[in-house]
């Protein structure tokens, strides 16, 4: 009796999830190496209509007379490991990855990975990020000590008043839309995404950064797209709600 309810809240919580999911992408349109998310859904199993009778001798009978579909539900929201554009800076230590990778921080204990190459420096001569990680090199951190002047090659080297003092070190996965996202911009690896593996050459657009791959014209059409959707399937809960209450005063329960 209440299947047409069972589906249409499922749709409508799949639905809320999109309008999520196309939020949170919009509202990081402009932050530094953000990755998009997108949500998939799957249908539930099947379920079994019986019918079920009281023989003569009060014995009960079971009868399957077919089966229902109970409607959809989230299956995963994946993230898009797409690239997105860069664009210039004109600060010597900005940087973006060319093609596929990651940059290697570290807090002194664990390690995280990024897209977003907007790095400084910090008071003791060590290149972080604005929350004060450290970028990882072939060597461990990256320090230019009380140099006058910094930069970074195309290549990761790290040139510091005239001397190498490191290379940035770029790291990739095998499965890297399994990343675990952490915020600004951050990943930690997990077992579905594989352990990172360091690149055998460094390719970086200097001076510039990577945006967000959030294609807005998409994400507000998801987004209207999954309102409507839910306005209407909640429609259907009032009507499969009226139709609910009234089969109960006819019949009971």
């Amino acid at each position: 009796m209440f299947r047409g309810i069972y589906k249409v809240i499922s749709a409508m919580l799949v639905q809320q999830s999109k309008v999520d999911v196309a939020s949170n992408n919009l509202a990081n349109v402009n932050t530094t190496g953000f990755f998009k998310e997108i949500l998939t859904q799957k249908a539930l199993p099947a379920g079994e209509l019986v019918r079920e009778e009281k023989g003569s001798g009060g014995e009960s009978a079971r009868e399957v007379v077919g089966e229902t579909n109970l409607g959809v539900v989230v299956a995963e929201t994946a993230m898009d490991a797409t690239p997105g554009v860069v664009k210039s800076t004109g600060n010597p230590l900005d940087c973006a990855i060319k093609g596929k990778g990651f940059f290697q921080l570290s807090d002194g204990q664990n390690l995280f990975y990024t897209r977003a190459g907007n790095f400084t420096l910090d008071s003791e001569g060590r290149i972080v990020t604005p929350s004060g990680l450290f970028l990882m090199g072939e060597g461990g951190p990256i320090e230019v000590g009380d140099a006058q002047e910094v930069t970074i090659r195309e290549d990761g080297s790290v040139i510091a008043d005239g001397e190498v003092v490191g290379v940035i070190a770029l790291y990739d996965f095998e499965r890297p839309s399994f990343l675990r996202r952490l915020g600004h911009s951050l990943f930690s690896a997990t077992p579905d995404s594989g352990e990172a593996i360091l690149q055998e050459s460094v390719s970086l657009a200097v001076g510039a950064l990577e945006g967000s791959n959030v294609n807005v014209v998409e994400e507000m059409a998801r987004l209207i797209e999954a309102s409507r959707a839910y306005e209407a399937a909640s429609k259907s809960f009032e009507s499969e709600n009226e139709t609910a209450q009234k089969m109960v005063e006819t019949f009971g329960v």
